[in-house]
C-alpha cells in the first residue's frame, strides 16, 4: 500500500468499490490515497463529490484545498470548497473562493454571483447589489437573484443614508 503511482493498489480497489455501489469503502480508499499522494487529481475529484454527497463539509473542504495545492487554476476546487465554507458557517472563507470562482468562468456564473452577492449582503458589503445584478444578467429570470434584489433595495431605501428627509 506505499506505492502511490498511476495504476496503484488504492486506485484500483477504489474502482472495484466503485464499481460494487460500496461507495463508503471508495470514499474510505480514496482518502487513505489522498494522505498519501498529494498529486492524484483525479481521486480529489472522486472523493469531492463522495464527501459532498454524504455532506462531510469539513472533508471537503480539505479536499478541495488539496486539490488546489495540485491546480489552482480550475473552478471545480472553488465551487465545492465555497460551498463548504457555507454550510460550516466561514463567510470570509466562502467570499474568497466564490471570487476566485467566477474570474475562472464558471459553468453557471448566476449562481456564483447570487451565492456571492448573497454572503456579501449578510455582511453588509455594499458590493452585494452589483453581484446580485451580475446574477441577474446571467439569468434574468432567477427568483432567488430577483427577491435578494428587492431585498436589498428595500434595506437601501429604509437605512438613513438612502433616506431623503432632511
Amino acid at each position: 500500500y506505499g506505492n502511490t503511482e498511476p495504476g496503484n493498489a488504492y486506485v484500483m480497489l477504489a474502482a472495484a468499490c466503485r464499481g460494487l455501489g460500496q461507495t463508503n469503502e471508495e470514499r474510505r480508499i480514496l482518502s487513505r490515497l489522498a494522505e498519501r499522494d498529494a498529486d492524484d487529481a483525479d481521486s480529489l475529484q472522486r472523493l469531492l463529490e463522495l464527501d459532498s454527497a454524504v455532506g462531510d463539509w469539513k472533508a471537503v473542504r480539505t479536499n478541495a484545498e488539496r486539490y488546489l495545492e495540485i491546480n489552482p487554476l480550475v473552478a471545480l476546487p472553488y465551487r465545492h470548497l465555497a460551498t463548504a465554507a457555507e454550510k460550516l458557517g466561514d463567510q470570509p472563507a466562502a467570499i474568497r473562493a466564490l471570487r476566485a470562482l467566477i474570474q475562472l468562468d464558471p459553468a453557471d456564473p448566476a449562481d456564483a454571483h447570487f451565492r456571492l452577492a448573497r454572503l456579501l449582503y449578510e455582511t453588509g458589503d455594499q458590493e452585494a447589489k452589483r453581484q446580485v445584478l451580475q446574477a441577474l444578467e446571467e439569468a434574468p429570470r432567477f427568483r432567488d437573484a430577483q427577491r435578494l434584489l428587492l431585498e436589498i433595495h428595500r434595506s437601501e431605501t429604509n437605512s438613513p443614508a438612502g433616506s431623503t428627509d432632511p
